[in-house]
This record gives structure tokens, sequence and C-alpha cells, in this order.
């Protein structure tokens, strides 16, 4: 019986260390962003290798599906938010999508191109690089809308 009771605190005590984490808007939003890179990660590689797009064509299409499971994530997970301007919220989003498609687009040739990096590890290196950038800008500027 100790033994239950002891995995039951354990489970309790890390229950309120998640929920803990979970106040943290820039937590939430690596946690939602890591989701969306998964996306992004999956699709990239299996884009690349198995059906052999090129790496900038993969980069597009994954990017583009990932943004908008990012989105939903961002928007009701990271920001909450109830702006009634779903539209105009998503139009800047996705503006500050194509800057950071654009960044990642650039940190992943530069590496397939002139570092001999694998494609798919150059893309997580730009995801995890543009971060701050799409933190930053959509917390200042999509999500700050009211």
């Amino acid at each position: 019986m100790n033994k239950k009771r002891a995995n039951t605190n354990r489970a309790i005590g890390m229950m309120k260390i998640i929920n803990k984490l979970f106040e943290s808007q820039f937590f939430r939003y690596c946690f939602s962003g890591g989701i969306a890179a998964l996306v992004d990660l999956g699709l990239f590689f299996s884009l690349n290798e198995f059906f052999k797009l090129h790496y900038i064509i993969a980069l597009i299409i994954s990017f583009t599906i990932a943004g908008l499971v990012n989105y939903t994530l961002q928007r009701k997970v990271t920001f909450k938010s109830n702006y009634s301007k779903k539209h105009k919220q998503f139009s800047i989003f996705i503006g500050i999508q194509i800057i950071g498609l654009v960044f990642n687009g650039v940190v992943t040739t530069a590496q397939v191109e002139f570092l001999g990096v694998w494609p798919t590890l150059a893309r997580f290196i730009s995801i995890l690089i543009v971060l701050l950038w799409t933190y930053t800008a959509n917390k200042k500027i999509t999500f700050k809308m009211k």
C-alpha cells in the first residue's frame, strides 16, 4: 500500500511541476511550437528522403502545413487569444510566418550548400534559430491584438 501511495504522490508532484511550467507563456510557446516543429520535421524528412523532393520544396510544403498547426496551437494554448477578427490575426500570423520561412530557407540553404549539413539536421537547426524571432513577433504583434 505504501508503494501505491508513493507512486500517487510522485504523480501528483509531477502534475504540479507540469502545471507550473504551463504558467510560463514562453514554455507554452515552445511546447506548442515543438508539436508544430515535429509536424514540420516529420513531413520535411518524409518529403525529402522518401519522395525525393528537393529540400527547398520540402521545406515550403512542410513549413506551410506546420504553420497551420502552429497558428491553431499558439492561438488556443500559448496566447489564449479570443480576438474576434480571426482573419486579420491569421493574416498577420502568416506574414510573420513568411518572414520566418525566408529566414529558414536562408539558414537551411547556407548549412546544406556551404557547410554540407544533412538537410533534416539543417532544418532542425534553422527552426531553433528562427524560434526567438517568431515568438517575439507573434507576442508583440499577432496575439497582442485585443
